[in-house]
C-alpha cells in the first residue's frame, strides 16, 4: 500500500487555475520517495476514488478564487454524502472522498491545498503573484506528505 497520493488538478490553459498541476509536476521532479504517488488531471473524477482507496493520505492541490491572491489555505476534507444526482464526471473533494469510502471501504486522511489565484485569463503561464508563492506551496505540500 502506498502511503500518500498527491493530486494536482485544474485548467493549465487558464493562468493561475493551473497551480495544482504545476505544483504536482514540480513535486514529481523532486520527490524521491516510493511511498508517494503524484497524479495530475483537469478535474476530479469518480475513477480517482479507487486510487484514493489504496493510500493512507491524500493531498489535493487546486486554485481558488478570492479577494487575497497568493493566499494558501489548507483544509482537512471530510466525506460528504454521495447523491446519485450529483455523481457526475466532476466532483468536489468531499464527494470524491465519500466515493472512496462507500465504494471501497477506505477513507484516507485527505487535505486540500487551495491557492488563491490572481488571473484566470487564457494563458499557459501562472501570474507573478502565484509564481512568487510557489516555494511556499511546495513547502506546505511536503509538510503534509511528511506528517
Amino acid at each position: 500500500m502506498q502511503s500518500v497520493l498527491v493530486i494536482g488538478y485544474g485548467n493549465s490553459l487558464r493562468g493561475d487555475d493551473g497551480i495544482g498541476i504545476a505544483t504536482a509536476e514540480q513535486l514529481r521532479h523532486t520527490m524521491q520517495s516510493s511511498s508517494v504517488r503524484i497524479l495530475t488531471c483537469q478535474q476530479l473524477t469518480p475513477e480517482l476514488a479507487n486510487e484514493m482507496s489504496k493510500v493512507e493520505r491524500v493531498i489535493m492541490i487546486d486554485a481558488a478564487k478570492g479577494e487575497t491572491p497568493g493566499q494558501i489555505i489548507i483544509s482537512k476534507i471530510t466525506p460528504d454524502s454521495v447523491d446519485s444526482a450529483t455523481f457526475t464526471h466532476e466532483l468536489q473533494p468531499s464527494t470524491l472522498l465519500a466515493c472512496s469510502q462507500e465504494l471501497y471501504g477506505q477513507c484516507p486522511t485527505t487535505y486540500l491545498v487551495s491557492v488563491t489565484g490572481y488571473s484566470f485569463d487564457f494563458s499557459e503561464e501562472l501570474s507573478d503573484t502565484v509564481t512568487r508563492i510557489m516555494p511556499q506551496v511546495l513547502t506546505s505540500v511536503r509538510e503534509l506528505i511528511d506528517q
